[in-house]
């Protein structure tokens, strides 16, 4: 059956974080070093208490409003060593727990990448913290991963629907339903027994991820939808089904 990938399929699992009585120039010092714009703060258990982002410390950088349409990036903050300073110097004796953000939105590593892209488009968050059962931080997820499997080339697409979705989960001869894929949009055509296959079909061809949408052109040729059971034995359809008036 074709498989929704998950965000333990794309996830970083090597994750900075820091503690709470992390002081805050330290905390900035960790986000630059590793290159992220985020780092997920932990009590001693590992468990998630809170997230430390660079809107975050930036709260601390009091200086006219930058112009609208043009927002500062952390890693040009850090550019700029004046001013990195003088931010430090404002910190003061800060820690990470007077600065943080401790509703976080997160993710378990069973989520599915689709599902996952849905909480952070809602959420507009940057990165999502992936934790287990006990809110332990087992990995992050950033835009650039989640929306990597939605960049899949169409090639690698259509060989996945025609070989996994077809073939291994559904049991229909490719050569009944013709595969086209572009820009990552598929078109399905050709005709297949029963109305009700034909949308377990197309529902299941809209979840492989990096698809973002369906051209329905099959046909079906028996509607099952106005199909009832008289009655049923071992061998289950066969002569056992008439069609309701």
């Amino acid at each position: 059956m074709a498989r929704s990938m998950r965000v333990r399929d794309v996830m970083t699992t090597e994750v900075r974080t820091v503690r709470p009585d992390t002081p805050v120039k330290e905390v900035a010092r960790a986000m630059h070093d590793a290159r992220v714009s985020g780092v997920p703060v932990v009590d001693d258990e590992g468990r998630l208490v809170g997230i430390v982002t660079e809107a975050d410390l930036l709260l601390l950088e009091e200086e006219p409003p930058v112009p609208r349409g043009r927002r500062r990036s952390f890693l040009e903050w850090f550019l700029r060593p004046a001013r990195f300073a003088e931010v430090e110097g404002r910190a003061g004796g800060l820690r990470a727990e007077d600065v943080m953000t401790r509703e976080v939105v997160t993710v378990g590593p069973d989520t599915t990448v689709r599902e996952a892209v849905r909480v952070l488009l809602e959420t507009g968050v940057k990165r999502l913290p992936v934790v287990d059962e006990d809110r332990r931080v087992v990995g992050i997820v950033s835009r650039g991963d989640l929306l990597g499997p939605f960049l899949r080339p169409d090639e690698e697409l259509e060989r996945e629907i025609r070989e996994d979705v077809l073939v291994r989960t559904m049991w229909i001869d490719p050569d009944e339903v013709k595969v086209r894929v572009d820009h990552g949009v598929v078109t399905l055509e050709g005709e297949v027994e029963q109305r009700s296959l034909k949308e377990i079909l197309l529902e299941l061809v809209a979840r492989v991820d990096g698809v973002v949408g369906v051209e329905d052109r099959l046909r079906y040729r028996i509607d099952d939808r106005k199909v009832r059971p008289e009655r049923r034995d071992e061998l289950g359809w066969g002569e056992n089904w008439v069609r309701t008036p």
